[in-house]
């Protein structure tokens, strides 16, 4: 089992590089109930670094299951108190950080039209909190931890002991902690992640045009693109990291640009169910046609929540020599499925990679290009046999990734 030294180094990065503490902030920590020792550390590390306040809000896959298995039909229909929670931490300021570590499996068998209800209803509460997110008016990230669900489901060979033991070396690896000094060793990868979205804005990019086994894709961006990742800064300039790990550089496309076909090259989880082996047709920016091997009811719940859930919010460059890459597993966990390989996600769009774009109304950043939904699903579509390349003003390209790996030097 990992020591309590290098659980306590994790929760400093994600304390101090992830959110950027700064003296007098407000934290939202939403958390397992599976592990409480982290919570602690977490709690810990925040107020020793001069934390205002900080609350731990814990989530229970078993909780969430009751509702659906238990509760009559109103109770798929509420609005809970974790979404009431979050959004009113959103418009107090609060910063927040999330422990993704569900089980994938966590709702397999329930009713999907029962959870699409609840989940409806519910992102309807936190749209502005998740919109505020998107556009990063605070600081926020997202990390993970072993819990015997998710950890089963990646490592079903081994006994839970030998499992966990596995999932926080491999957590420890993708997040740098293994490094002799973590936090300069996210200092310089996250200098890399600057530079690289440095020379994608600058390129001007019209579209990306993605090609591998089952996927022939043109991508459209707005008029104006910005790529971003790694660290970002809210509006008054103060950086936080969203992701630990984070591998990725992104955009917003054109909500009203794709055609063709892409094939996702892992599962997706989403709020406890797993969609697999799928794949979507696109035409004018919106999926026309989809399949999917497993999951296919929740994938259409997902695609007809709104009127852009079907449409794409983000596309993201990732390399396969990344640090979450170079574990050769399949994560069943969307924070690493994502900072594995290229992807592009159905839903919301970052107003961040739109010059301007925090500064318009919503009104004008559907008139840019920008898409809105309540939803953001990330769907992993790149692997050592995909290759993206950038498409310049004249219709010449160049190559963002080939063949899984970076196709450029920043």
């Amino acid at each position: 089992m990992p020591s309590p030294e290098q659980v306590r180094t994790y929760a400093e990065v994600a304390i101090h590089v992830g959110l950027g503490l700064e003296p007098g902030d407000r934290i939202l920590i939403a958390i397992p109930r599976e592990l409480p020792q982290f919570a602690q550390d977490l709690v810990d590390v925040a107020y020793e670094g001069g934390a205002e306040d900080v609350e731990v809000q814990w989530f229970d896959a078993e909780v969430d299951r009751s509702r659906f298995t238990h509760g009559r039909d109103a109770a798929s229909r509420a609005v809970s108190q974790r979404s009431r929670f979050l959004a009113s931490a959103f418009e107090d300021g609060v910063s927040y950080l999330r422990v993704s570590a569900e089980d994938p499996a966590a709702l397999a068998g329930i009713d999907p039209e029962r959870v699409g209800g609840f989940m409806k209803v519910n992102n309807e509460v936190v749209f502005e909190a998740r919109a505020g997110h998107m556009a990063l008016e605070v600081p926020w990230t997202v990390i993970a931890a072993p819990v015997p669900g998710w950890t089963s489901s990646v490592f079903p060979e081994d006994d839970l002991a030998e499992a966990t033991e596995r999932m926080w070396s491999a957590i420890f690896r993708a997040c740098r902690i293994d490094q002799p000094d973590p936090v300069e060793a996210w200092r310089t990868h996250l200098a890399d992640l600057a530079a690289r979205k440095r020379h994608l804005t600058d390129r001007r990019y019209v579209a990306l045009r993605y090609r591998g086994p089952g996927t022939d894709l043109e991508v459209g961006l707005t008029d104006r693109p910005v790529w971003d990742g790694g660290s970002v800064t809210t509006p008054e300039g103060r950086p936080f990291c969203p992701n630990i790990p984070t591998e990725e550089v992104f955009t917003s496309p054109h909500r009203d640009r794709a055609s063709g076909r892409i094939a996702a090259t892992k599962p997706l989880s989403y709020f406890g169910a797993l969609i697999e082996d799928f794949w979507f047709e696109m035409a004018d920016g919106r999926v026309v046609d989809s399949g999917a091997g497993g999951g296919a009811d929740v994938l259409a719940r997902i695609l007809a929540t709104d009127g852009g859930s079907a449409r794409f919010g983000e596309a993201a460059m990732v390399p396969q020599s990344g640090a979450v890459a170079a574990e050769g597993l399949v994560w069943k966990n969307t924070l690493y499925d994502e900072n594995d390989a290229c992807h592009i996600a159905l839903g919301s769009s970052y107003p961040t990679c739109f010059e301007g774009g925090a500064a318009l109304s919503p009104d004008e950043r559907l008139a840019v290009g920008l898409n809105q939904s309540v939803v953001h699903a990330d769907v992993v579509v790149g692997s050592s046999e995909v290759s993206v390349h950038g498409v310049l003003p004249d219709g010449s390209k160049e190559p963002i990734i080939l063949a899984g790996e970076w196709g450029f030097t920043a």
